[in-house]
């Protein structure tokens, strides 16, 4: 139950985020407090989905995770201090979320291949 409450959380947190930043960029006062709702929204449902385990790589990638979720708070900032700049961090934070979920579906893909391997009977 916990866990859809953050699956919703980071949804609507991410619909803000596209919304209010098209809004930002169209200078209506209210949008840059939509978009620290979705940024806050959206850190609080990744701090949650906090991957535990011995993998080293979903560790480093849950931390590009972090690292991204961070990029959008500085755009947040920014765009509370009027500077154009943050544009260019919230795309920074786009691209990172792009190679995380890209490296995510390898791995899977990968372990997957592994698993299939590791079934099949000896002969």
């Amino acid at each position: 139950m916990l866990k859809k409450i953050y699956n919703i959380f980071f949804i609507v947190g991410a619909i803000l985020i596209l919304i209010s930043s098209v809004m930002v960029m169209e200078h209506v006062t209210y949008s840059k407090y939509l978009f620290a709702v979705g940024v806050a929204m959206y850190i609080v449902s990744r701090m949650r989905s906090n991957y535990e385990g011995d993998d080293f790589r979903l560790k480093r990638l849950n931390r590009l995770y972090f690292l991204s979720s961070l990029f959008m708070l500085g755009a947040s900032y920014m765009q509370f201090k009027n500077l154009n700049s943050w544009v260019a961090v919230l795309l920074m934070s786009a691209l990172t979320e792009l190679y995380v979920a890209v490296r995510f579906s390898w791995y899977e893909k990968e372990n997957k291949a592994k698993d299939q391997e590791d079934q099949k009977p000896s002969e």
